[in-house]
């Protein structure tokens, strides 16, 4: 996929080329990444976050908005996304955790007992 006439490659995607490349470079087993691999990279990732958007969109109450909480069913109610658990998790009151880390701690000194 080679660019024609001196355009740019990234013609067509709305996410920053760059960005992604920084993100790509990022991990260190890349080495190099090609014009063409870093443009399917870029498209890919932006079919991957519509697609994310749609399916929290079907889950949302709202037909033209979507939320975190939309999107963070998706993705603990997916098994498919559940690479995505520790980055978009459930929002949980601090009272409510404080208190699921109390009864896990007692239930961890009632097996010592």
């Amino acid at each position: 996929m080679a660019a024609s006439n001196g355009k740019s490659i990234s013609r067509g995607v709305s996410l920053p080329t760059t960005r992604v490349k920084m993100i790509m470079k990022s991990s260190p087993e890349v080495q190099s990444i090609s014009h063409e691999a870093l443009h399917l990279i870029t498209l890919a990732t932006e079919q991957f976050i519509q697609h994310l958007a749609q399916m929290a969109l079907l889950n949302s109450d709202d037909d033209t908005s979507v939320v975190y909480s939309d999107l963070a069913e998706v993705v603990n109610d997916s098994t498919k996304l559940e690479f995505l658990q520790d980055i978009i998790p459930r929002k949980i009151k601090a009272n409510d955790y404080l208190e699921m880390m109390m009864n896990e701690k007692q239930v961890n000194e009632d097996d010592y007992l």
